[in-house]
């Protein structure tokens, strides 16, 4: 091809790629390599994953096992280069490229138009296949360059087997550029005259392989019937596969068939879009161009190309299920997800020290306080006790300094009718405690609404005195426990205490509750 593409890779990436391949596809070599890759198959994946050789076109190019065997011997070298141990590389060089190793290490200076002469001559008359003393030379070439030692870079051996590598990476780049979009475009006249040839629609809605070759056996039927209108079926039928295009339809369905493999399936299982017709036709240009196919050979070549075109997308769909890397992927995932809950647990642990320390601290401030809390409160009790136990003689002092000041004073004032002052004390709620048996008979006898407490009645309930609106108490008859009592009751709430002087006259008695009450 005249196209041309720079920008190859780089001399050290060249030679580990096609290190990887002479490893990998030595077949010699499968065996050890997988007992080296199951060693340590979730460490090299992980590098290999690293290390940008994933969905390498190159690698791609080759059969499903040796495929497999190059991605673990990617995985191998690049594990390697990661942790500067190759071990394990020159132990499959060793085991794979015995006579490699062993001329390096015979020869200070290395000349591969030398080596290959010599190589070639050990074969003797065994013919030498061109891949295996490619192969070779690379092996070689790396070993060379990892131990330093020099090697003839100007001779045509040299040369020829450094452009044969470069034009095996050109190729990918090329099959790329020759059937772009742009190269469709270009020969856009030609194609479209394949699509009128055939008689396939300009923008043909095939759903699958299969359906375009049904639509091509009907056309050319149709053909047929067009041709000679009274042909039968039959014959019409047997002229199909033997006069048309749809020959070749039948010859490689029937191959197919022999190899096992069932056509109307393998068929109906590869979508067809006007891209891969396109494609498909563009092939067909190139090899009339390039290869010669003449228009009598076109037919065969444009079939071909289909069924090709149809095992090669059954032989990629098993090759991506056989080396599917999702397991490995999902416990990459996995284990960084556990890296990351592995550092989140760090910090947690970290944060958990800290609070901790702080929960500590705090917990014994905590403490501190609450002792002091405790004694407080102690110390409140204790006062609380002492004040409960001390006697208030607040209203007491109250109820004596009013009578004190009220027998010093001099009465000029005239009382008002008896009756007056009965009804004002009889509107009121007034508890009387001490006096005579006989006195508060006689005060009853008028004053029938007051109720009294004799002195003697110290088990008797009191607390009527929160509900009343005077307490008297008559000092002439009295307990002095029982004084306690009711000044310790009275000490609890509002009610007015005050004191009678002991009259015995029933009307004195009532114009001083009077006085009291009207103060």
């Amino acid at each position: 091809m005249a196209y041309q593409i720079e920008n190859l890779p780089q001399e050290s990436i060249l030679l580990n790629q096609f290190l990887i391949i002479a490893l990998g596809g030595n077949s010699y070599l499968h065996p050890f390599i997988e007992t080296i890759y199951r060693k340590k198959e979730w460490e090299y994946y992980e590098a290999y994953k690293r290390s940008g050789l994933m969905e390498n076109p190159l690698f791609s190019l080759y059969s499903t096992y040796s495929e497999e065997r190059i991605r673990q011997v990617a995985g191998i070298v690049a594990w390697s280069e990661q942790n500067n141990n190759f071990a394990q590389v020159e132990q499959l060089i060793k085991k794979g490229y015995k006579f490699v190793y062993q001329y390096l290490q015979q020869h200070s200076y290395i000349d591969f138009e030398h080596f290959m002469r010599t190589f070639s001559s050990r074969k003797k008359r065994e013919m030498v296949k061109e891949i295996e003393l490619i192969n070779q030379n690379i092996v070689l070439w790396f070993l060379c360059v990892k131990e330093d030692k020099s090697f003839n870079t100007n001779n045509v051996a040299w040369k020829s087997f450094q452009n044969v590598l470069h034009t095996t990476l050109n190729e990918i780049k090329l099959q790329k550029v020759i059937f772009s979009k742009d190269m469709i475009e270009k020969y856009k006249e030609e194609i479209t005259f394949l699509y009128q040839k055939y008689n396939i629609p300009k923008n043909p809605r095939f759903t699958s392989l299969g359906t375009l070759l049904e639509y091509l056996i009907s056309d050319n039927l149709q053909r047929i019937y067009y041709s000679d209108p009274n042909c039968p079926t039959e014959q019409a039928e047997k002229r199909v596969f033997q006069d048309s295009p749809a020959k070749y339809i039948g010859a490689l369905g029937g191959w197919l068939k022999t190899l096992k493999i069932h056509e109307l399936d393998a068929t109906e299982q590869i979508p067809l879009t006007k891209y891969d017709l396109d494609m498909v036709f563009l092939e067909v240009l190139y090899a009339q161009k390039y290869n010669y196919i003449s228009k009598e050979d076109q037919d065969l070549f444009f079939i071909t190309c289909l069924y090709l075109k149809c095992l090669g997308s059954l032989y990629r769909d098993t090759k991506y299920l056989y080396l599917d890397h999702s397991k490995y992927d999902f416990y990459f995932e996995m284990k960084s997800k556990e890296a990351q809950l592995k550092e989140q647990e760090i910090q947690l642990s970290r944060k958990r020290l800290e609070w901790e320390s702080i929960f500590t601290r705090q917990q014994r401030e905590f403490e501190g306080v609450t002792s002091e809390l405790y004694l407080a409160q102690a110390k409140i009790r204790q006062l609380e006790q002492q004040i409960n136990t001390m006697d208030d003689y607040t209203t007491e002092v109250h109820a004596l300094r009013n009578m004190v000041y009220r027998e010093e004073k001099t009465d000029l004032e005239k009382a008002p009718p008896l009756k007056n002052m009965f009804d004002l004390i009889h509107s009121k709620r007034i508890v009387i405690f001490g006096g005579s048996p006989s006195w508060q008979v006689k005060l009853k006898e008028h004053l029938p609404t007051i109720e009294f407490f004799e002195v003697d009645e110290k088990n008797r309930d009191i607390s009527i005195i929160k509900r009343v609106d005077a307490v008297f108490i008559n000092t002439s008859v009295f307990a002095h426990s029982f004084y306690k009592k009711i000044m310790k009751e009275l000490n609890q709430i509002k009610t007015p205490l005050y004191y009678l002087n002991g009259q015995s006259n029933i009307e004195k008695t009532t114009v001083e509750i009077y006085k009291w009450l009207i103060e």
